[in-house]
């Protein structure tokens, strides 16, 4: 385990536990027949409340409380509805027992309310961005809003969790493989949408509460003017709070989007950010400049990169984190972004994480086509699609009707079969036009144990997988499965930016905006020859035309590229001596053949080497004893 704060749990019935909390910021719960006292640096959170403990420093509003005489509720995250609304819908729930109407508040925030005497129950948001944590051992029931803080405190040990790790860096879009299974081995992972309900007894009770599954009655015009509604209050009650607001404004149809809403009314100048490397363009400056050109409103301000800031460049530097993280690769980057945004002082800082998982309509929606649509619209999107792919028309369509016709339990078994015998060739597009994306050269750097492991895991699954009473389409299912991904980046960074002072917000991700978004079926919002159809059709009017018609977007694989070439020896070094091989889960020499490719100039599979990287320097900084945040 990571060096953490030193507190000490007594149980009267057994030895005393030495733990380390991590210094946090945190929310945790402890539940035992036997209360332990209050461990240093947490308080409670209400002075007669011994379960719940917070400590560390949140930003202002990021904790918030209500009361009443039957019930206590705890926010956590970006809960924006006033106090009076909070304590009175409260109330009204503990007559009626609808406690789901809780989470119908603007904004988003894991929710924890205490009621019925001595029950738990925790609401995590629709997206996931605020998942709780939660680890059983013998009598003892932990909580937390960080891993490493439940794994302490119900004494799992820490280890880490070997198939949970892997499925990471090669299934990251088959959830179904650790079912809500953490980086720490006992430790589970309450996500998106998803309750947790805990007995005084002990007994947990585990279901999904808001599985966004799309509404057949949705109509095109009135989700959009749902989003347009949902967006634009989103965004409102943020610019309209006392902290300093700031905005990303890459010149994307998202980020700008949400600049140009918060500049509306605004008394100031927006300040409004765009990255750009001089040396390896991404293609956003000039947008971006041509946009904020046309509304004295927004100020632009340009964080230039340089050699430090590229890809893998100072991974020895890079901050702690409570699960491995897929972006501390471009840490650098980030951390001198988050520099510049914070030169005049902290604020809220609103980007447009989310935007693409629930507007950009990814390429499995095909198959929902096929399936209840009709051959007349899947030839037309299939011809279309293909054209902007160079792609057979036929053979797009020949996808998609395999597609359709294939359960998903038969999906898990051909997944089995490409674990245990991984392909040599790169994915495309096409190969997206499925359940999930299958793996690529990636899954030939596990081991031939790990892979075995994760082929039979596989296939117990599917064996459960067509009984599910809500069985989502494979388009619904992958938009949902870019949601909960791009949830967990927008919290990693979160994470990052607090030591700066910075409080990361995501719109899209706002409970109301992925409802708005969700409940449109995918054959609705799609539209080959339109980037996102449905963000442009509810902001008209509201961001000018030329950034909702913007049909491409920023490539950073040249500066993906450069830092691979600049930092091979230290990541060929850091490859072979990894605590991944350690754990038996990777043979280096397979994943520094395809570092090679990449320093080559040859396609390489960028993805799950980041992805891989983020869990080895997760697992190296646990074995290092490093201090958390």
């Amino acid at each position: 385990m990571p060096a953490l704060t030193p507190v000490t749990l007594s149980d009267r019935r057994g030895p005393r536990l030495a733990v380390r909390l991590p210094h946090g910021p945190a929310i945790a719960g402890f539940l035992s027949p036997t209360w332990p006292p209050l461990p240093e640096p947490a308080v409670r959170v209400w002075p007669a409340e011994r379960r719940l403990w917070s400590w560390g420093p949140w930003h202002p509003g990021e904790v918030s409380t209500a009361e009443c005489a039957r019930a206590r509720l705890l926010a956590v995250g970006q809960c924006l509805a006033d106090a009076r609304t909070m304590r009175e819908d409260l109330e009204r729930a503990t007559s009626d027992g609808r406690w789901e109407r809780l989470t119908q508040w603007p904004g988003a925030y894991l929710l924890v309310v205490i009621h019925d005497g001595d029950r738990l129950t925790a609401y995590v948001d629709p997206a996931g961005q605020f998942p709780l944590y939660y680890a059983q051992r013998g009598d003892r029931t932990a909580l937390s809003t960080r891993a490493t803080a439940a794994a302490v405190l119900a004494g799992t040990g820490g280890a880490a969790d070997t198939t949970a790790l892997a499925a990471h860096i090669v299934c990251p879009g088959v959830p179904e493989l650790t079912e809500g299974r953490s980086a720490f081995a006992g430790v589970r992972r309450l996500g998106g949408g998803e309750a947790l309900r805990i007995e005084p007894s002990g007994a947990l009770t585990h279901w999904t509460y808001e599985r966004l599954s799309p509404d057949s009655d949705a109509d095109f015009k009135e989700s959009a003017a749902r989003l347009r509604s949902s967006l634009t209050r989103a965004v409102t009650l943020r610019a309209g709070g006392p902290k300093r607001v700031t905005s990303d404004f890459s010149g994307g149809m998202d980020s700008t989007s949400l600049a140009f809403l918060a500049a509306r009314g605004a008394p100031e100048p927006l300040d409004a950010f765009v990255y750009h490397h001089p040396d390896a363009s991404a293609g956003d400056l000039e947008h971006a400049l041509h946009y904020a050109a046309q509304t004295p409103a927004i100020r632009l301000d340009v964080t230039r990169g340089s050699l430090a800031s590229l890809p893998y460049r100072g991974l020895e530097s890079q901050g702690p984190v409570d699960q491995p993280d897929p972006a501390a690769v471009t840490g650098s980057r980030l951390r001198l972004r988050l520099a510049h945004i914070a030169r005049d002082g902290g604020s809220v800082h609103l980007t447009g994480e989310g935007g693409d998982a629930l507007l950009a309509v990814p390429p499995a929606y095909l198959g929902d086509l096929a399936a209840a649509v009709g051959l007349r619209r899947l030839a037309h999107d299939a011809r279309a699609l293909a054209r902007l792919r160079q792609l057979s028309p036929a053979r797009v369509a020949f996808r998609a009707l395999r597609l359709a016709h294939t359960p998903v339990d038969r999906a898990l078994r051909e997944l089995a079969v490409l674990l245990e015998n991984p392909v040599q060739h790169p994915t495309q597009w096409l190969d997206a036009v499925a359940w999930w994306s299958p793996p690529g050269p990636e899954a030939a750097w596990l081991t031939t144990r790990t892979r075995r492991h994760l082929a039979e895991l596989a296939r117990e699954r599917s064996e459960s997988a067509s009984c599910d009473p809500v069985l989502l389409t494979p388009g619904t299912r992958a938009v949902l499965c870019d949601l909960r991904n791009s949830a967990a980046v927008q919290g990693q960074f979160t994470s990052t930016a607090r030591a700066f002072g910075v409080w990361p917000q995501a719109p899209f991700l706002d409970s109301e905006v992925v409802r708005a978004c969700t409940s449109l079926p995918l054959p609705l919002k799609a539209d080959p020859f339109t980037v996102k159809p449905l963000l442009a059709a509810g902001l008209a009017g509201l961001v000018p035309d030329p950034v909702l018609r913007r049909r491409t977007k920023g490539d950073y694989a040249a500066e993906d590229y450069w830092g691979a070439r600049l930092s091979a020896a230290e990541l060929r070094a850091r490859l072979v001596r990894s605590p991944l091989a350690d754990l038996g889960i990777i043979e280096p020499s397979r994943v520094i053949a395809s570092l090679d490719r990449a320093v080559a100039g040859l396609s390489a599979p960028f993805p799950a080497l980041n992805r891989l990287l983020g869990a080895d320097m997760w697992l190296a900084r646990c074995e290092s004893g490093e201090e958390l945040p």
